[in-house]
């Protein structure tokens, strides 16, 4: 979107900034101010943030994660699932105070653009806020995370996932692209699609993968290294998103596969038959929505993915069979 040689002007750009420790949020306040930003809605309340992200539609959103950490996971992952706010591709950062190695992991994985470490100097911010200008990562979308592409690998859902170009307004309004700001909204709703679109095809992958897995390790002896929770919770997704986009045929088969998860985890639920009927069902609901060609993609995705799983488990099955013989020689030798 636009030249590259383009000139950043920080007035044109609108930033929710909230911070709980109001010396803090004057500091904050006063670095962007530096750097150039003139309009800044400062907020001390995370229920006046949470209501804001919902009303308005900011162009960077920075928010000091400590004594927060849980609502602001879940806000950010909320805007990125397009559940919370109108723009999934808001350029996002947390401000924190801590550097605690597990909350970092968390503020990664959450989909947030960046994590700044304080105390930082204002040449510090700028450089940071430059890059999510101009450099910004590419987003990617798989069954539980979505937001910029930092994997070096597969470890994170199933498979890579696809990448998709983030809008970036914080870019468009800075660089002042007056073509590019009127169609800003349009380009957001057409990546919203994609991303959504992506979001269900990766969903019915998890549940195919998780089933495909479970019947080879039990045909192989081993029991089954089934998550049915997390099964139920990926069915439960897929029929409400699904829903809310009014897909008729595949919302129906979601809503029969929801079922079957839910039965699955009752009383003598847990049968070979409704292990099948939960892949049948995922795969129907692939086809009603997706249509064939993505189909054909998924199913060769789905068989790598089913056999890099399977290899992962090996060292696992080796470690089990190791204890059940040793428990034998011991029940043997008593």
């Amino acid at each position: 979107m636009g030249g590259m040689m383009r000139n950043i002007d920080y007035r044109r750009a609108s930033v929710l900034l909230f911070d709980p420790v109001g010396v803090n949020l004057r500091n904050t306040r006063y670095a962007l101010h530096e750097i150039g930003f003139r309009e800044i809605s400062c907020l001390s309340s995370i229920n006046e943030f949470k209501r804001r992200l919902e009303d308005t539609s900011p162009d960077l959103i920075i928010a000091e994660l400590v004594n927060n950490e849980n609502e602001l996971l879940r806000a950010v992952r909320a805007v990125r699932a397009g559940e919370l706010g109108r723009n999934p591709f808001v350029v996002f950062a947390f401000t924190s105070w801590v550097r605690d190695g597990v909350v970092m992991k968390q503020a990664i994985d959450s989909g947030v653009d960046d994590v700044i470490i304080r105390p930082f100097s204002t040449a510090f911010a700028e450089e940071r806020i430059r890059t999510l200008v101009k450099a910004r990562k590419p987003f990617v979308v798989t069954s539980d995370y979505i937001g910029p592409d930092r994997r070096k690998d597969l470890d994170r859902g199933i498979g890579a996932g696809n990448r998709v170009d983030a809008p970036n307004t914080l870019q468009v309004v800075t660089e002042g692209d007056e073509g590019a700001i009127d169609e800003a909204n349009r380009w957001i709703a057409e990546a919203r699609r994609t991303v959504e679109a992506e979001r269900i095809r990766r969903l019915c992958m998890r549940l195919t993968v998780g089933v495909e897995v479970g019947l080879r390790e039990l045909g192989s002896g081993n029991v089954a290294v089934l998550d049915l929770e997390d099964m139920a919770r990926t069915a439960k997704e897929l029929r409400l998103r699904l829903a809310r986009q009014s897909a008729g045929e595949a919302s129906r088969i979601a809503f029969a596969l929801y079922q079957v998860c839910e039965e699955m985890m009752g009383e003598g639920g847990f049968t070979m038959a409704n292990l099948n009927l939960i892949k049948e069902l995922a795969m129907g609901v692939l086809t009603a929505f997706a249509g064939g060609a993505s189909v054909e993609s998924s199913v060769k995705e789905i068989e790598m993915t089913v056999e890099a799983l399977r290899r992962r488990l090996a060292p696992v099955r080796q470690l089990e069979s190791g204890k059940s013989k040793e428990a034998e020689l011991q029940r043997a030798a008593s």
